[in-house]
């Protein structure tokens, strides 16, 4: 007979955790067992009514691979006992795979958290597990979707078929134009025909109205005399386009100059390309994942046309290094969760470069060497770290950096 979760306005915590899916229990470090395990545990399981008499909840707990959820704690665990308390060793959210007899998987979310039990003064984690299978299946399901969408774009066909490109410009650190068989940049007649050529081929579109190049390349003067220039430096630009045999067209339409781009390959436009179909967080990040943001890293070879200092180009610099740094970042803490440290290193000393004072990754990076017990290049990197900060800003590291600090002192 089924027993009512509200009587008298009051909740029946025990009906409560017999109805709820998600699977809570309590483990007891010193006495190496289960204080408490909700009889969700079954349903996780798949257990039949006749099975669930026989097996007890800690039996069914213990097993593989639910066993090695209490000894992925374990590290956590010496930490916590150490007196460490900073967020990552508190709280953890992980993921796992379940094999179940029908040869089917299921995906199993477990949140742990760690405490005290001040009457015993035993160290205990409280643990929340939840299928998470369809959810999985959802995100799948999005993520090729997506992909899919974005095969069909046909600037995706242009951006990686680099052989067949006439042009190939570079706009990370400084931006470059090499003929296709030419081993070195091309060279201009004037700076500002080469800025009017990265300024017309960072656009997305192949187009650009007449008015936003004046206003970028020639904000302060008067239009007769920007006018004068922009012919000036247009002619210039197909002139030296024309000395490497590139006829570069342009026609001006209702007060926008329109182009055909089709045959140049630019780093930019593949970085973009990476940025949107990127969809995946650092928790479910996949091969083709890596692979993409790998390929993203050796694009970024410094902040967009950072070596031009182009006014023009600061909204455009601030966005792709944020998105760049995002990616990145998840990139290196899927590395670090999944035990590699040696590419979070890598990863995280790309990320110092663009951005020397972000105290995530100089976070992160000190807890590479504290999992890898390198204690002398954590405490190097550490006086480095305080060093820079009190030079530059003014301050300490965070507070989560110095209870690091202080785990190891």
């Amino acid at each position: 007979m089924s027993k009512n979760l509200i009587h008298d306005q009051t909740i029946d915590f025990q009906v409560l955790m017999e109805k709820i899916n998600e699977c809570i229990w309590i483990f007891d470090f010193d006495k190496n067992k289960f204080l408490y395990i909700s009889p969700s545990i079954f349903k996780l399981k798949e257990l039949s009514g006749e099975n669930a008499i026989l097996k007890k909840a800690e039996d069914i707990l213990t097993i593989e691979p639910l066993q090695k959820i209490i000894n992925s704690c374990l590290h956590r665990y010496q930490r916590f006992l150490n007196g460490e308390r900073n967020e990552d060793i508190i709280n953890d959210v992980s993921e796992y795979q379940h094999a179940c007899k029908d040869g089917s998987i299921k995906h199993i979310e477990l949140s742990t958290r760690f405490d005290v039990n001040y009457d015993t003064n035993h160290i205990v984690v409280i643990g929340i597990i939840r299928d998470i299978t369809k959810r999985k299946l959802y995100e799948k399901k999005l993520i090729d979707t997506i992909r899919n969408q974005h095969k069909i774009i046909k600037e995706y066909k242009s951006v990686n078929d680099g052989s067949s490109a006439e042009l190939y410009l570079y706009f990370f650190g400084k931006f470059r134009v090499f003929k296709s068989d030419f081993k070195k940049p091309l060279k201009w007649r004037t700076s500002k025909t080469e800025e009017l050529f990265a300024f017309l081929l960072e656009k997305e579109k192949p187009y650009v109205s007449k008015d936003k190049i004046l206003e970028a390349l020639w904000p302060d003067l008067e239009l007769d005399k920007a006018l004068k220039y922009l012919h000036t430096t247009l002619y210039n630009l197909k002139k030296d386009l024309k000395s490497v045999n590139i006829d570069f067209k342009m026609e001006l339409i209702n007060g926008f100059y329109c182009y055909d781009t089709q045959t140049f390959y630019s780093d930019l436009n593949e970085l973009k390309y990476l940025i949107k179909t990127n969809v995946t967080s650092f928790d479910t990040i996949d091969t083709a994942t890596i692979q993409e943001i790998e390929r993203a890293l050796l694009l970024y070879e410094g902040d967009f046309l950072a070596e031009n200092g182009y006014r023009w180009a600061t909204t455009q610099t601030n966005y792709l290094k944020f998105q760049f740094e995002k990616y990145a970042f998840d990139l290196a803490r899927h590395y670090f969760f999944n035990h590699d440290y040696s590419s979070t290193k890598r990863v995280l000393k790309k990320l110092l470069e663009i951005d020397n004072l972000n105290e995530k990754y100089h976070e992160l990076l000190l807890k590479v060497f504290l999992f890898n017990d390198d204690y002398v290049s954590f405490a190097r990197h550490y006086d480095h770290l305080k060093k820079l900060l009190l030079k530059e800003l003014n301050q300490l590291p965070n507070d989560s950096i110095q209870a690091l600090y202080k785990s190891i002192s």
